[in-house]
C-alpha cells in the first residue's frame, strides 16, 4: 500500500495538489515544499455555512504526535494534505505516515485500537452489523461523493435511468440495444462486497434487488482494477462498471472512458454539490466516542468548521457544508 501511495502522491503533486489550502498553511517549521445506516443520500442534511463562523484553531502537533489515520482509498489525497497542514511535514514525510487499509478494514482498525481517526466512506452491511458504528463511534460527515457509472468513450449510450441500471446489474438487461445502444452484449463489472463502492451500489442503486452472480457480472478486486477492466475489455464499447466520483475523476482517470449520466444528469462537482445527481452519499471523519486523543478531536472539530470545509474543497472534494464560495473548484 505504501508503494501505491508513493506513486499516487507523485501523480497528485504533478497535477498541482498542494498542502496549502484556502487560507491554511502548514506551520513554518519544518518548512514544507511549495508544491504541494444505508441511505439514498446523505444521512443528514448538509450544514449551511454560518453567517459568523465560530472560531476554531487549526490543529497543530508534531509528526511524532500525529494520530494514526486510516480510511478509504479515495480519501488518501485528503489524508496526505491533512498531515502536512497539521504537522508542517514534507510531502515525503506525509507519505510515510499514511498507510490506508481500505474502507471496511479501517472500521476494524478503529474498533481494535489500531487507528485513532478514520477518513472514510460508509461501511458495508456486514461491517455495520459487526461494529454498529452509528452508536459505537463519533461519525462526522465532512464531504460528499457520488457513485458513478463508467463505460468506453465509444459507447453511444449517454444516459441511463435508475431502473435500467438496476436491470443491467441484476442481469435482467443483457444487451445495449435494450437501452438505446448498439446490438452488443453488456459486460458488467462489480466490486467485492467489503468495498466502499459496492456498499454504495447496494444501498443507493440496487436497494432490495439482488446483484447478478459473479459469473455474469465479473468482480474487480480494487478500485483501479474495475476502471482498467472496463477500458481493457475487448477494447470495445460494451463494458460498464462503477466507482466513486472523486477516485474516477481525480485519481485514476483514463482517457478512453467516460461517465454515463443518470436520469439525464451527468456526475460532476457542480451536480454533486447542488444535490442534483441521484447517487450521493457523505464520507466521514470518524473517531472513538471514549478515550479520544485531544489532537484527534481537534482535527475532527476543525474539519467541520468553515475553514476545515474549505480545506476539504481545496483537496478536490465536495464539502458537506452548503453555502461556501466554491467558484473555481
Amino acid at each position: 500500500m505504501k508503494k501505491f501511495i508513493a506513486l499516487l502522491l507523485a501523480a497528485l503533486m504533478a497535477c498541482g495538489l498542494a498542502a496549502c489550502v484556502h487560507g491554511v498553511t502548514p506551520d513554518a517549521t519544518p518548512e514544507p515544499t511549495e508544491e504541494p445506516i444505508a441511505t439514498a443520500g446523505p444521512t443528514a442534511a448538509p450544514t449551511e455555512a454560518p453567517e459568523t463562523p465560530a472560531p476554531a484553531e487549526r490543529p497543530s502537533c508534531s509528526l511524532e504526535e500525529y494520530p494514526k489515520v486510516d480510511g478509504s482509498t479515495a480519501n488518501i489525497p485528503m489524508a496526505l494534505a491533512l498531515a502536512q497542514v497539521v504537522t508542517g511535514c514534507t510531502e515525503d514525510e506525509a507519505n510515510e505516515t499514511i498507510d490506508f487499509s481500505t474502507t471496511d478494514y479501517a472500521y476494524d482498525a478503529l474498533a481494535e485500537g489500531r487507528a485513532d481517526l478514520l477518513l472514510v466512506y460508509e461501511a458495508s452491511k456486514p461491517t455495520k452489523e459487526k461494529h454498529r458504528p452509528e452508536t459505537k463511534f463519533d461519525m462526522r460527515p465532512i464531504g460528499l461523493d457520488a457513485l458513478v457509472f463508467i463505460t468506453n468513450r465509444n459507447n453511444p449510450v449517454e444516459t441511463l435511468t435508475e431502473a435500467q441500471i438496476r436491470g443491467i446489474f441484476s442481469g435482467e438487461i443483457t444487451n445495449w440495444s435494450e437501452v438505446g445502444g448498439l446490438d452488443q452484449p453488456i459486460k458488467a463489472f462489480q466490486r467485492p462486497e467489503l468495498s466502499g463502492s459496492q456498499t454504495l451500489m447496494l444501498d443507493l442503486v440496487m436497494k432490495e434487488v439482488p446483484m447478478a452472480d459473479p459469473d455474469i457480472i465479473v468482480v474487480s478486486n480494487t478500485m483501479s482494477d474495475v476502471i482498467r477492466d472496463i477500458a481493457a475489455y475487448d477494447a470495445s464499447a460494451n463494458a460498464i462498471g462503477y466507482s466513486v466520483y472523486y477516485y474516477a475523476q481525480n485519481m485514476y482517470n483514463l482517457p478512453d472512458l467516460k461517465f454515463i449520466a443518470v436520469e439525464g444528469t451527468m456526475p460532476s462537482y457542480e451536480s454533486i454539490n447542488a444535490g442534483d445527481y441521484p447517487y450521493i452519499n457523505p464520507f466521514y471523519a470518524i473517531l472513538p466516542r471514549t478515550n479520544v486523543k485531544p489532537i484527534v478531536k481537534n482535527i475532527a472539530d476543525w474539519l467541520e468548521t468553515e475553514e476545515g470545509q474549505y480545506f476539504v474543497a481545496d483537496c478536490g472534494y465536495v464539502p458537506y457544508m452548503r453555502g461556501l464560495d466554491l467558484s473555481g473548484k
